[in-house]
């Protein structure tokens, strides 16, 4: 148990090294969407249509 502990901190520090919080880079794809559909606005899809995902 104590043996598995120690190699899941290992993985886990490795797996952090170099890892910024303030300024995080996606290597993969997202948790959830950077904004949720209800907060787009009507005049953002009219005005920039390229930028507006739909699903």
């Amino acid at each position: 148990m104590r043996e598995e502990r120690a190699l899941r901190r290992r993985l886990l520090l490795r797996m952090l090294r170099g890892f910024s919080f303030e300024n995080p880079r996606f290597r993969g794809e997202p948790i959830n969407e950077l904004v949720p559909p209800e907060l787009i606005t009507r005049e953002l899809r009219e005005h920039y249509p390229e930028r507006v995902i739909f699903a």
